[in-house]
Parts: structure tokens; sequence; C-alpha cells
């Protein structure tokens, strides 16, 4: 009996579950047998366990959703103060040459130093929510201890 009932649970195709639609119950038939009855029960039983897997799929899928925002607020947070910090420093000065003139250098490294800020902070598609970052780090920690010793994780520079 064990068999049929996985051997049919396996031939039953799974079936999307539809947000808000409630599942189908229908009155059983007076002339239905005991096993008609179990295989329709077998069947909605399915029904059910491919919608709570779904529900926790999209549970989990909004949970990381939810990471990369708290994420794009922060690193919104911290453009916006970078952005001040060169108005502060450059953009409200009258005069840029003597700066300019007296340290080419200087500048340049400043420069380049908002450009790697600017980097760091930015959220694209490929930024991974930071569980997952994380997740990721001490498994190759794990995996390449000599690597984690000789070298430190990469900070997020806010």
């Amino acid at each position: 009996m064990h068999i049929a009932l996985l051997a049919l649970i396996a031939a039953t195709p799974v079936q999307a579950a539809v947000p808000d639609a409630p599942v189908p119950v229908s009155a059983p038939a007076p002339a239905e047998t005991e096993a008609q009855r179990e295989d329709r029960y077998l069947r909605q039983q399915v029904a059910v366990d491919n919608a709570r897997l779904q529900v926790e799929a999209l549970r989990a899928e909004i949970k990381l959703k939810d990471e990369l925002l708290v994420l794009a607020r922060d690193r919104n947070a911290e453009l916006y103060k970078i952005a001040s910090e060169i108005l502060a420093r450059h953009a409200r000065k009258r005069s840029w040459e003597p700066f300019i003139q007296s340290s080419r250098v200087r500048l340049e490294n400043l420069v380049q130093s908002y450009e790697d800020r600017l980097r760091a902070a930015r959220v694209t598609e490929a930024t991974l929510p930071p569980s997952i970052a994380e997740r990721m780090e001490r498994e190759l920690a794990q995996k390449n201890p000599a690597d984690a010793q000789a070298k430190p994780a990469p900070t997020d520079p806010k």
C-alpha cells in the first residue's frame, strides 16, 4: 500500500499555488471508495505542501531583499556624506588655481580616494546581501585557514 502511495505522489505533477486562491475542496461523492478518497486526500496534501514550500521560498527571498534595502539605505547615506564632504572642501572655494598649482599630487590622491569610497559604497545588481557575504567569507576562511590568517578579511569602508 505504501509503495503505491509513494508512486502516486511521485507521479502527481507539482502544482503551483496561486496567491489568495483557495484550494478547491470537493465534497466526496457517495459512491466514492476508500482508495479514491485517500487518493484525493494525498493529492490535496501534495498541493498544500507545494504551496507551503512556495511561501517559505518567497519569505526567504523577501528577507534577502529587505537586507539589500537596508544596505542600500546605509550606502546611500555614505554617498551623501562623501558628496557633502567634497562640496564642503572644494566646491565652495572661490579660487581653485592656487590649490591646484601647489598640491597637484595631493589633489589627485584625494580624488582617487573619493572614487574608491564611492565605488565601495555603490549597490548594484551584483551586490550580495550582508548575511550571504558574511557566510561566504566564513566558508572561504574554513576552507583555506592559511589564507585567512595571512590576509585579513576585507571590511566595508563605511
